[in-house]
């Protein structure tokens, strides 16, 4: 009989954590475009007349246009980033990059070779190919399946014809026969997948209500502790199901945050342009610029008076870090390591936020993160509704609810918030580790070293070249193990020949192993023999 296989928690941590590598990005590019339309913005020109002038038109037509580039090529973002993350590898993201180019050079030519008619909302350009759209999806497919290509194939030795391909220079070439299959699978079965999304998106679209939006609102605070809300988001944010626009340019935009964005850069062309991105988002803002830093002034009224200070500075500092950035973290694992009741108070009232904000119809969105920064960029000075005004109009009435629910809650259980913790306790904010770990969720990574000595090829060679202490860089060209030492005296030549160095090479920050087309095979060998010993 059968045992089923459990996918491991982790997993899906890992996941999380490479999308998170394209999310992180998009702090700095929201800045570098909201700026651009600050100076674009004729409503600021009535202020500051001289921000019309030509060379500032140009300044901010550049900076918008820089992170639009961005925002236009998120598909092969995430496909190369999720394959180096994963792995840890830059191999494995020009792998990715390769394949990317050529799944959709395989899907223009299979279509174009066919005839095959589509939905025009289904084709469109990735890098400057014609294909079939597969968005974000595609990317991510992609990506995952470069890191696997790569675990798989990366320390494989071939044989001495044609070893020259071995270790990590065969995962590009697998990786593209590997793309070439992923585009023949989706050209038969992404026009019904693609038509099934756009139609679930459409239906989204038109279907919106506030308990939809609510729970999606309080779902995603919800999955925050365990690391799984990039999963969660993308699809509503960076996809078609989300919502879809097309710009006065002609580009297609899809994904919630991504049609705001490009919608109110539209809209200070052409006033004419109608809102309609930023449906689930809107409401992010209110607990977050208002509702956390209420909760934080209410910690610091109830703690003890000879903690008041130290927990005041630490407060008021995660504050506003959150009221500024929209990162939340410091607060949030604080008081879900000290008292998970208050998250969940908090996922409860978010969700209720975002439940209002659309049940208020009301449009907001961010390019990167959730406070004042982006705020003022994408909603206050480009006006493009009065979405805004409500927003601080029921973040205000949100702080009240909040100081009141938490002061409360903190007092009636005696809840060990920051100033208020036992005695010979420090009072400290909490990291987002500390408090999954308390909730048994624990950071997937290598396993500890077996207590075995490791008396693989790879061991052997590092004993020889010092041990681990002793190297300060490793790499391999085609032909040579280059390894930087603290100290080239301690390198073995012998023990080095021994392994099947043909020679070794002194050089003046280490030495040249020469192990011929084995070179590239052994260092990733080494390279994994390091980290497992971190």
């Amino acid at each position: 009989m059968l045992k089923s296989r459990r996918i491991p928690f982790d997993f899906f941590q890992r996941v999380g954590r490479s999308m998170m590598a394209v999310v992180l990005i998009l702090p700095l590019v929201s800045i570098l475009m909201g700026l651009g339309g600050v100076l674009l913005n004729p409503n600021v020109h009535q202020i500051l007349p001289f921000l019309a002038g030509d060379g500032f038109q140009a300044a901010g037509e550049l900076m918008q246009r820089a992170g639009q580039a961005v925002f236009n090529n998120l598909p092969v973002l995430f496909a190369v980033a999720i394959a180096i993350t994963w792995t840890g590898a830059g191999m494995a993201g020009f792998a990715s990059l390769i394949a990317f180019f050529i799944m959709h050079t395989v899907l223009g030519a299979l279509i174009d070779i066919t005839g095959l008619k589509l939905n025009e909302k289904m084709m469109g350009d990735e890098l400057g190919i014609e294909t079939m759209q597969t968005g974000v999806f595609g990317g991510i497919l992609i990506g995952f399946l470069t890191a696997w290509l790569y675990n798989k194939f990366h320390r494989t030795e071939l044989p001495d014809a044609i070893s020259l391909f071995s270790g990590e220079r065969l995962v590009p070439i697998i990786a593209s026969f590997a793309a070439i299959g992923v585009a023949v699978v989706f050209y038969f079965i992404w026009p019904a997948v693609g038509m099934a999304i756009l139609t679930l998106g459409q239906y989204v679209a038109t279907h919106t209500n506030p308990l939809v939006v609510g729970l999606y609102g309080g779902i995603e605070k919800l999955l925050i502790p365990f690391g799984l809300h990039h999963i969660y988001n993308t699809p509503l944010l960076f996809t078609e199901i989300g919502a879809h626009y097309e710009t006065l340019d002609g580009s297609r935009v899809v994904g919630d945050q991504n049609v705001y964005i490009a919608q109110v850069i539209d809209k200070l062309r052409d006033p004419s342009v109608a809102i309609t991105g930023g449906t689930y988002i809107a409401g992010k803002f209110i607990p977050v610029m208002f509702g956390l830093p209420a909760a934080a002034l209410a910690m610091i009224r109830v703690a003890r008076e000879d903690r008041k200070a130290k927990a005041r500075s630490l407060l008021i500092a995660a504050a506003v870090t959150a009221f500024l950035t929209g990162i939340t973290e410091p607060l949030e694992f604080t008081f879900l390591f000290v008292a998970p009741l208050l998250y969940g108070v908090h996922a409860l009232l978010t969700g209720l936020a975002f439940g209002l904000a659309n049940f208020l119809g009301m449009k907001a969105g961010f390019a990167g993160g959730s406070g004042l920064i982006d705020f003022v960029l994408f909603n206050v000075l480009p006006n493009p509704s009065n979405a805004w005004i409500l927003t601080i109009g029921l973040g205000l009435v949100f702080g009240v609810v909040y100081y009141f629910v938490f002061r409360t809650l903190i007092l009636a259980r005696d809840l060990k918030t920051p100033g208020r913790e036992e005695e010979g306790e420090e009072t400290r904010l909490f990291t987002k580790e500390e408090a999954r770990e308390k909730m048994g969720i624990t950071k997937g990574g290598h396993r500890k070293a077996d207590e075995k000595a490791d008396d693989s090829r790879a061991a052997r060679i590092l004993t020889a070249l010092g041990g681990k202490g002793n190297i300060t860089k490793l790499d391999a060209c085609i032909s040579r193990l280059r390894v930087g030492v603290k100290d080239r005296d301690r390198v073995d030549e012998a023990a080095l020949k021994q392994e099947g160095a043909s020679g070794v090479l002194r050089v003046a920050d280490g030495v040249q192993a020469v192990f011929g087309t084995r070179s590239s095979v052994i260092k990733e060998e080494i390279r994994e023999l390091l980290e497992k010993e971190e």
